[in-house]
């Protein structure tokens, strides 16, 4: 079942049961206010639409209350600020968190002039900055894959708001209000400080202002309550008067407006009856209930074909008007890169598509010579819990990958990953600890190669032994 279809039928089912209950069930009036069903419906699409939105707004709102180096609030806005570590397993902050790249991040406000993204000569080192729109559509992308690896000043421009600074390559974007992804790419301890010598040299400079970068433990983000029902539909309507909706999306932002969703718009204004209003009230709720079983859902029915490897959606990070998708990844992966930058490979079953458990068995990933995943950059296989947080363990062994020198192949070339609660006894294995109970696995292929894009290699199974 598609998330759309989920979210009708939950929105239909509350609008039936308030007609049971005596609520009323009005026919619609031509050209007027939608009857309790459609408004239903219409509050599901709206929470469809919404979600990554609000993502974006909550992110936003919650970094501002980050400490990062003695910045808070509206002091964060187009400041750079990036981690010294990678994530720990016991912060349970975001799931399948990565453990390849270090992370820098910034909220960026361009409505005021350019703002300017300076970084070093990186080397061979991967880096990205993702520049990624409030709708979670990735606007562009400044690293080693698509402006190259030398020192580089990359004026970032709003449409609205144009300018062209000397020195600097613009990028301009249709956003005034953009988040920014940074990715670097560590190892060991020893490469994650030289990979920290590096970071220390990104910066922001906003219009009329000096460079601006910090560091921040995002591990100490305070989450900020969400609001629900017709609440979060009025929330929104101020997140979309914020971010104004792209051009394509105008028959979409018409319906909404029918429930008195959109910029400028309350519910309450909308001339709904009390039976409608109430059915809005509780397509929301049980939209927002539903999202993130149907999402995981939906992701673990793709592996059931690809030998219990999922596959994301092709049209990540640039959805178009596919809401559905946008919503669906922005619940299970918010902030994930476009294909062409990184894809993304969740296995939840072995090849035989029964569960991966701890407690009944250990696996096995075999890549035969020349068959590890194509990529111009890296690739890394990381483990999870069955909740999709690292595996606690006194090695701190969390993922393999092919940027690292402590990768084990065979004589032969080949890789061998074994996933297990106990070390095996063969040298010639590369070992992942797995929990008692079920677990999850991640490949991740940075710069794929068209191979990848176009799914004529798919990852081989996991097997049990």
């Amino acid at each position: 079942m598609t998330l759309r279809r989920a979210f009708v039928a939950l929105s239909l089912i509350v609008a039936g049961a308030l007609a049971a209950v005596g609520a009323g069930q009005a026919p619609a009036v031509p050209g007027g206010a939608p009857n309790a069903a459609q408004a239903a419906r219409i509050a599901a699409d709206a929470f469809t639409y919404g979600f990554p939105l609000m993502e974006f707004e909550r992110v936003r709102a919650e970094s501002a209350n980050t400490p990062c180096s003695g910045h808070r609030g509206d002091s964060t806005i187009n400041m750079l600020a990036s981690s010294d570590h990678f994530m720990k397993p016991e912060a349970h902050i975001v799931v399948a968190p990565n453990v390849d790249t270090l992370y820098s991040m910034a909220n960026i406000d361009l409505s005021k002039g350019p703002v300017v993204l300076s970084h070093p000569d990186m080397g061979d080192r991967y880096f990205s900055f993702q520049l990624m729109d409030p709708y979670t559509n990735v606007a562009a992308y400044i690293g080693s894959r698509t402006t190259g690896s030398a020192a580089g000043r990359y004026a970032i421009s709003w449409s609205g708001n144009p300018g062209d600074l000397p020195g600097a390559t613009t990028i301009t974007v249709d956003h005034a209000r953009i988040w920014l992804i940074g990715r670097t790419l560590a190892g060991d301890e020893a490469d994650q400080r030289a990979a920290l010598e590096k970071m220390t040299q990104y910066s922001l400079t906003p219009p009329g202002g000096g460079p601006r970068s910090t560091t921040c433990d995002f591990e100490s983000v305070t989450p900020i309550d969400q609001p629900d029902g017709i609440a979060w539909l009025d929330a929104l309507s101020t997140a979309m008067g914020n971010n104004p909706p792209p051009k394509r999306d105008a028959a979409q932002v018409k319906e909404l407006a029918r429930i008195g969703v959109g910029p400028g718009l309350r519910v309450s204004r909308a001339g709904l009856s009390p039976a409608a209003e109430a059915a809005v009230d509780q397509a929301v709720r049980a939209a927002s209930a539903a999202l993130p079983e149907i999402a995981r859902t939906k992701q673990q029915t793709s592996a059931l074909s690809h030998r219990g490897w999922g596959t994301a959606p092709d049209n990540t990070g640039d959805y178009g008007t596919d809401y559905l998708t946008r919503a669906g990844v922005a619940e299970i992966g918010l902030g994930a890169n476009t294909p062409e930058e990184a894809a993304y490979n969740p296995a939840f079953s072995s090849a035989d598509l029964l569960p991966l458990d701890g407690r009944l068995s250990s696996y096995r990933l075999h890549f035969a010579a020349g068959q590890e995943p194509p990529v111009d950059a890296f690739w890394s296989i990381t483990a999870y819990d069955g909740d999709g947080y690292l595996v606690p363990n006194t090695e701190n062994r969390h993922s393999v990958s092919n940027s690292r020198p402590d990768l084990i192949r065979r004589p032969d070339g080949s890789i061998d990953i074994v996933f297990s609660r106990s070390r095996p006894t063969d040298p010639s294995v590369n070992w992942l600890p797995i929990p008692d109970g079920p677990f999850r696995v991640y490949l991740r292929t940075y710069a794929p190669r068209a191979s990848v894009l176009d799914h004529t290699w798919n990852p081989p199974g996991i097997q049990r032994f």
